[in-house]
């Protein structure tokens, strides 16, 4: 089969490989669209960090944003027909281990991540895969079905800063998961989600998302929008996805006492100056939110039931033998360029 492989920096060959091996518990699928997304640019990059480190090995098959069609399966998976559309998740618990058995498989100290620690993944024509962590998405086109991995990243923010339907919420950052976090904040029921950001064309597909205010914060007041936005109450909940320092500015001029602070952002070693004082006498919390753990059956769940929605999102098609080609595109916002779908 045809795939993409990660050698090394700016090394990524769509090339043969050997058909992935089928065991007792695994799900062979054929692959049918899989997403481009800001990892995947530094993976190319090669500053990724489980690249940079060692952690991973190479070569490996990357994508993890990715949906499907079963093909076959081994001999002890159960639920599963052919033809059944199927998405898998990002982080592959051993299931054994403390973190696993509280659901917090994100953190297990064994855990491989597909196409990026370890397992290979999704920018391929197949991928076989495990099926505790396998779920059907019958009700989806497979382009759509593609995005839920991004959509619970932003749902399992929502749901750990207790998004309620008083709060009134600040998404930070218009790119795809942002955008995620103005539907799942919605779905909700946030009485008024802000969402901040730079860029004119992503603040605007937000609006058409549901967000009530956008905030250019090149060219607009943040604090002086959000007061007047929320008569003068401030902002509940953050959901950061930006991953840049000079998001925490922002962020603390606006929190109102008691906020919740959900930061989903990867700073790639950049750190922030923090005045931790009005952050201790307003009993403010920052949670750190890493991927989507036991969010993806309802993740799913709001696509299907049109609470949530990746169509506007999805700005270009290529070939996966385009990867490249892709990723100029994401790097240099080609035609606004918000998603990728790459298709085998």
């Amino acid at each position: 089969m045809k795939a993409i492989r990660y050698h090394g920096p700016k090394d990524m060959r769509y090339e043969d490989v050997e058909m992935p091996a089928v065991g007792p518990d695994d799900v062979l699928i054929r692959v049918k669209a899989a997403g481009l997304c800001g990892t995947d640019l530094e993976v190319y990059d090669g500053v990724m960090f489980y690249f940079t480190s060692g952690m991973s090995r190479t070569p490996l098959i990357t994508g993890h944003e990715w949906a499907g069609e079963v093909i076959e399966w081994g001999a002890n998976v159960t639920g599963f027909k052919v033809g059944d559309r199927v998405t898998g998740e990002c982080s592959v618990g051993c299931l054994r281990c403390d973190y696993c058995v509280k659901g917090w498989y994100n953190q297990c100290p064994n855990r491989t991540e597909t196409g990026l620690l370890n397992r290979e993944g999704g920018f391929a024509e197949y991928i076989a895969f495990p099926q505790m962590f396998l779920h059907t998405c019958n009700g989806l086109p497979c382009d759509e079905a593609s995005f839920i991995e991004p959509t619970g990243v932003a749902l399992y923010a929502t749901k750990l800063a207790q998004t309620c339907p008083e709060d009134y919420v600040a998404v930070m950052g218009p790119g795809p998961i942002g955008l995620f976090m103005v539907q799942t904040a919605k779905a909700y029921g946030a009485r008024h989600v802000t969402l901040v950001g730079t860029r004119d064309d992503r603040l605007e597909v937000g609006r058409q998302l549901g967000a009530d205010l956008t905030v250019n914060v090149r060219s607009e007041n943040l604090v002086e929008k959000v007061r007047e936005g929320t008569n003068g109450h401030m902002i509940d909940v953050v959901l950061e996805a930006v991953g840049k320092p000079a998001v925490w500015d922002d962020i603390a001029s606006i929190v109102a006492p008691r906020a919740r602070v959900a930061m989903t952002g990867l700073f790639a070693g950049e750190t922030c100056a923090v005045d931790f004082d009005p952050l201790v006498i307003n009993n403010v919390t920052i949670l750190g939110s890493l991927g989507g753990p036991s969010c993806w059956d309802e993740a799913i769940d709001l696509h299907e039931r049109g609470k949530v929605t990746a169509a506007p999102l999805i700005t270009h098609r290529l070939p996966l033998s385009q990867f490249v080609d892709g990723i100029d595109i994401m790097r240099n916002r080609t035609d606004n360029a918000i998603k990728v779908v790459l298709e085998p």
